[in-house]
């Protein structure tokens, strides 16, 4: 039950991707400008938006029991 060089590899390329473009688009979704916009549209863009994709990459890394 261990890890094939494909799931390292995977594991490395999409670790890497997650630490380059993670930033980049909690920048960008911090830097937006919401002019005009409703303030509970304004939460939920600046605030859940990246809870949710933390949340994501978190679940995404976890091992899960039974998987392999």
């Amino acid at each position: 039950m261990g890890l094939s060089i494909s799931d390292v590899v995977l594991m490395a390329v999409s670790f890497l991707l997650v630490a380059v473009l993670g930033p980049i688009a909690i920048g960008t979704i911090a830097n937006t400008t919401t002019t005009g916009w409703n303030a509970a549209v304004i939460t939920i863009f600046q605030v859940l938006l990246p809870i949710i994709w933390i949340i994501g990459v978190a679940i995404a890394y976890v091992p899960r029991k039974g998987k392999g």
